[in-house]
């Protein structure tokens, strides 16, 4: 069936999409308007449950993963890694901290140390970072409650002996 401009027309009173993509759709469907709006709307229903993968560039993350990516490495002469950063935080430091990273900058060029600016092709993106400051939290929580267990066990303890005491205040 050919596909004309009134179903094209028809098809998009019907689901929101731009003659584009129902021109596409019908003409894979030889027309059929039932199918094409069925297509559509499944289509619609994938990319509001979030089934349907998004474009990672246009993301707010993808934008932190490519600034990640840029690195700033001091090496000395030897070789030996002195510092390896995110860009990122070099720039921060130098607006917080300006005379720091000119000072900085000054010992490693006197020191004829290789400063570079690079690409990593292997770097923490910004889901790895999550889970690390979500596991390390964890393990904070776990540790400071153990800690307040044993504190709480002891001050009972104390408690117990020195029930006179409680109203007294002690100056030495």
């Amino acid at each position: 069936m050919k596909v004309t401009i009134e179903l094209i027309d028809e098809l998009r009173s019907r689901v929101n999409v731009t003659y584009d993509e129902a021109k596409k759709t019908l003409e894979k469907n030889d027309g059929d308007l039932v199918k094409s709006i069925i297509e559509l709307e499944a289509k619609k229903g994938a990319k509001s449950a979030g089934t349907v993968k998004t474009n990672h560039k246009d993301s707010f993350e993808g934008f932190i993963d490519k600034l990640l990516q840029l690195r700033f490495s001091i090496k000395s002469r030897e070789g030996e890694v002195l510092i390896n950063v995110p860009l990122v935080l070099v720039a921060l430091t130098f607006i917080m901290a300006f005379w720091v990273v000119i000072v900085s900058l000054v010992i490693a060029i006197v020191y004829s140390c290789k400063i570079r600016i690079y690409k990593a092709s292997k770097y923490s993106n910004i889901k790895d970072i999550k889970y690390n400051i979500k596991e390390t939290v964890n393990k904070m929580k776990n540790t400071t409650e153990k800690m307040f267990e044993k504190d709480d066990f002891e001050v009972t303890k104390e408690d117990d002996n020195n029930d006179d005491d409680d109203n007294e205040i002690v100056v030495e």
